[in-house]
């Protein structure tokens, strides 16, 4: 098997360097020409053109419509064309004359194939890049869209990481370098909802309501939709856009495809190695098997996650998918199965410099930034996806029809991190003392989703239809048993740097679990009506939905401390003799403090009625109103002394809006829109908590108000064939009680906690958007740019010095993005797609300019994320009718990850600038580094 997989290897290399080099053809005849759709007039790629003669053979169809045959004997050909969903062409007699071009153009009629009163819609044309086109062009309102084939070619494997390929998306990158979240028009993932076929799904986040992408492998999509203008009919919780995975659903006859690959990250080279480690048996904590008022004993707890750490060389990532459809009962019943599992090891090297709690100032400066710590971290992450679907579609008669859908996602990821500081960097230290840091973190988080969807469709009357979903979805995630280990102390040192003698300052152990899961059951009901009034063709939808929602957190930490101060810690965990740090909590650390742990119920309903007709020919008005009722209820297990251990609130938001489509020709229109949306806090925002973060603790804010929106569309749209688009637009958000995360004062100036507020005043996001796909022959150029501007303005606190009174400090307003948006984000992509060659490779390169990461109470102290670039390859070479062999390489280029504080740099410490590295903006001070390296994948596609 190794040998044959290996043959098949180097014959993919060798036909792929075959092609390379280019091929010589013979000064013979020539027969060329275009095939097209009769009735629009679009090319029809993938369509094959069969000639018989003195020779067989076949040509593709290029994604221009274009086919041609070389190097023919003189001589007559029979001509024909087939293409699935098309009637197949008569056949056509055709001379070939020696040393001449003879030009034949073919246009195929679409053929409705009709099975028993089932219309079958065939599954290759569904995924394909002139499939979304379509979709795009007859969309009710603004929307980009990925074909399967279209992320099948690209370099990523995950949804996450696909989704920075659409125009005006970037992505919220995880330690690994992943992408998991998606930033729509400059809008965070606050802002945006995730659909799965249309039916929104809960998040296994412990306190927010979006959904992490990264947990989606790629490969399980019929397309994927951005979509980013709301109808009433639509769920209306999205502000930046809504993102919507259209899983692969059932052919019209039988298909298997199946799929595997292999990999490595370069990180893990030369002399980086990946940390391993194996996950604690405590899946429960001491409190969940022996109940909340029992004390916890050392023996209660498991090392081994710290115990246990592998050192890997290069581990290899592997990838695997199988699909299986088909349809039985006289076509009646369509039945589909999809699997894909993925373990991809991936990390990154991170330098980074924490600032102080507040800033100081000198005579010269105002706000000048003190940093207490610099950490140099390594993230070793192993991320194990495992996806399964299937639908279940039965059409009873042409006016009834009923399907199953049924999906679970599930994720591992281990994660080790490693952190060195070197506490002052120097400034706190002296020739001959030094105070270091160890502090190591094991991590295992598991996250499941799953949803059940049971749909109808209904022809009640010639005039009317009724459809409607029930739906059962679940989300959780887990954290069993997350262990921190941290070792402090000063060392005294001799003339020559050795180690005289060192004191340990603070040795510390925590066991964390964390449980929380999120349980929707849902309603869906529409009913749409098409009478005529007035001589014209009007549709009218009504409808709306019930939700049930159930969100349960549960945090439980156990803290210990070194009891021995005289110990060394010299690599051998087990020599520390560990005790529980009562000091910090009133009842004992060896008894799980619970305040953090919430329950959280909602309903929400919704009704909506929507208008669409044609009052002219050429324009199309859809337009409406939907309502939205939202009531929460929460509890803590708090004290009883907190104010807010519980709560309620209410509200209704009625949500207008108007879409206009102008057809300027078959191949052209112009839209234009307005619709009202909101976005709701997260179910943990809300909620008093108090949870220690990675550089400042993190506290709910149970006085938040949910964020209302007004947005506007303005697209022309230019579909002139096949993949070939022109797309530009605008668009005009106003946001009402924006929600971000502020550094905040809690208690006093050195005590500062991250938490969610209201801004005070109402936020603007505009832009402008362009998108253009255009094919010359077998080559291709895909481009798209966003520039997007927000802002808004709040207090900040400035720190300056007075020449009598000392340091003081005063508010100043400051106007500001919102955090997450980019000025300028634009992707690039050049294709090559040869049918005849069967080869298509893609040269892809992601831009993302200059964005707002977190915001500061301190004027002028943000952090930014550094214009990021990214450069990726991707190809599949058909190495026989059915199989293929692909690669994908990611981030050629080394791009890093970096982050900045905008004061000069050089008004800071030589030596503290040093130790992040080379400080490239005079203007600005580089606080942190991440790099992720080259990932490469390689593996073999089959196709019946």
């Amino acid at each position: 098997m190794e040998s044959s997989t290996l043959n098949l290897i180097k014959t993919g290399a060798f036909l792929l360097a075959f092609v390379c080099l280019g091929l010589v053809a013979g000064a013979q005849s020539i027969i060329k020409g275009k095939v097209t759709d009769a009735g629009t007039g679009e090319p029809l790629t993938g369509a094959t053109v069969h000639i018989d003669g003195k020779t067989t053979v076949n040509a593709p169809v290029n994604l221009n419509g274009s086919y041609t045959f070389k190097n023919l004997p003189a001589g007559t050909y029979k001509l024909t064309v087939k293409f699935i969903g098309y009637k197949a062409s008569k056949e056509y007699a055709v001379e070939a004359v020696t040393g001449k071009t003879e030009v034949f153009n073919i246009a195929l009629v679409e053929n409705s194939t009709g099975l028993n009163e089932v219309t079958i819609t065939e599954q290759a044309g569904k995924e394909s890049d002139r499939a979304v086109r379509s979709l795009e062009k007859n969309a009710l309102m603004v929307e980009n869209i990925l074909s399967a084939n279209t992320i099948q070619l690209l370099p990523d494997v995950t949804v996450g990481n696909a989704l920075q390929r659409v125009s005006g998306v970037t992505i919220q990158r995880s330690s690994n370098g992943e992408g998991r979240y998606a930033i729509i028009r400059g809008m965070d993932q606050r802002y945006n909802n995730t659909l799965v076929n249309g039916i929104k799904i809960p998040s296994p986040d412990d306190k927010f309501r979006f959904v992490p992408m990264d947990v989606f492998p790629s490969e399980m999509l019929e397309h994927l939709e951005v979509i980013k203008a709301l109808t009433p009919s639509m769920e209306g919780d999205a502000i930046g856009g809504t993102m919507n995975l259209v899983m692969k659903s059932a052919p019209d006859h039988f298909v298997v495809s199946a799929n595997a690959s292999s990999g490595f990250s370069s990180l893990f080279s030369k002399g980086r190695l990946f940390t391993a480690f194996q996950g604690s048996p405590n899946t429960q904590s001491p409190a969940m098997v022996h109940g909340n008022s029992y004390a916890a004993t050392y023996a209660d707890f498991n090392n081994k996650a710290l115990t246990s750490d592998q050192s890997l060389n290069n581990p290899l990532s592997s990838t695997a998918g199988l699909t299986i459809g088909d349809r039985f009962l006289d076509r009646k019943l369509g039945v589909i199965v999809s699997a894909s599992y993925q373990n991809v090891y991936r990390g990154s090297n991170s330098t980074q410099l924490t600032p102080n709690a507040q800033p100081t100032a000198t005579a010269a400066a105002s706000n000048v930034p003190q940093f207490s710590d610099a950490y140099t971290r390594s993230y070793s992450t192993q991320t194990q996806r495992l996806g399964i679907h299937n639908k279940i579609d039965y059409s009873f008669n042409k006016n009834n029809k009923i399907s199953l859908y049924n999906l679970y996602i599930h994720t591992n990821e281990y994660q080790a991190r490693q952190t060195a500081d070197t506490l002052g960097l120097g400034l706190n230290s002296t020739l001959y003392n030094k105070q270091v840091t160890i502090s190591n973190r094991s991590t295992l988080t598991q996250q499941n989703i799953y949803n059940s969807t049971l749909q109808g469709d209904h022809q009640l009357a010639d005039k009317i239809k009724f459809n409607w979903s029930a739906v059962y979805s679940y989300a959780n995630r887990h954290q069993p048993d997350r262990t921190d280990f941290a070792y402090d102390a000063n060392q005294t040192l001799n003339s020559s740097g050795a180690i005289v003698s060192e004191l340990d300052n603070n040795t510390k152990l925590s066991h964390h679990w964390e449980n929380n899961k999120d349980q929707d059951v849902t309603g869906y009901a529409n009913f749409i009506f098409a009478p005529k009034i007035l001589n014209h063709d009007v549709e009218i939808s009504l409808g709306g939905l019930l939700r049930h929602k159930d969100r349960d957190a549960d945090y439980i930490t156990y803290s210990l401390i070194g009891g021995n101060k005289s110990t060394v810690y010299t690599n051998n965990f087990n020599s520390i003799p560990f005790v529980f740090n009562l000091a910090s909590d009133g009842v004992g650390a060896n008894n799980p403090d619970l305040q953090d742990n919430y329950t959280v119920k909602e309903d929400d309903n919704a009704e909506y009625l929507q208008l669409k007709f044609n009052p002219v020919a050429k324009l199309q008005v859809l337009g409406g109103v939907r309502v939205e009722n939202t009531l929460q209820k929460y509890t803590t297990q708090s004290p009883v002394t907190v104010s807010q251990r519980a709560g309620t609130s209410a509200y209704t938001d009625v949500l207008p809006s108007l879409h206009l489509k102008y057809e300027i020709s078959g191949a052209q229109s112009i839209r234009a829109s307005y619709f009202a949306s909101l976005s709701r806090p997260g179910y943990g925002e809300i909620v008093p908590y108090k949870v220690s973060g990675e550089y400042y603790d993190e506290e709910g804010n149970p006085y938040l108000h949910h964020i209302t929106a007004d947005n506007f569309d303005l697209r022309y749209e230019l579909f002139p064939g096949g993949a070939d688009q022109l797309l530009l637009g605008a668009f005009l958000k106003k946001i009402h009680n924006p929600i971000e995360y502020f550094v905040v004062r809690d208690g006093g100036p050195s005590n500062q906690v991250i938490k969610p507020q209201n801004d005070d005043g109402d936020a603007t996001n505009y832009g402008f958007e362009a998108q253009a796909t255009k094919f010359f022959g077998v080559i291709g150029f895909s481009v798209n740019y966003t520039y997007t501007h927000s802002s808004i303005t709040t207090d900040k606190l400035l720190y300056f010095s007075d020449p009598v009174k000392g340091l003081q400090q005063t508010y100043v307003s400051q106007t500001r993005p919102l955090q997450g948006q980019a000025d300028n984000v634009g992707n690039a992509s050049v294709l090559f797609k040869s049918g005849k060659l069967g080869l298509d490779m893609q040269l892809a390169f992601v831009y993302t300019g200059e964005r707002l990461a977190q915001v500061s109470p301190y004027y002028n102290l943000d952090f930014y994320q550094h214009a990021y670039s990214q450069l990726d390859f991707s190809f599949e070479k058909m190495i026989g009718k059915k199989l293929s062999f692909f690669g994908k390489v990611n981030n050629i280029t080394n791009a890093a990850a970096k982050l900045y504080l905008k004061y000069p740099n050089a008004q800071l410490s030589t030596q503290l600038l040093e130790f992040i590295g080379k400080q490239d903006i005079a203007a600005q001070t580089l606080v942190q580094t991440d790099y992720y390296k080259t990932s490469f994948l390689g593996g073999l596609r089959y196709k019946f």
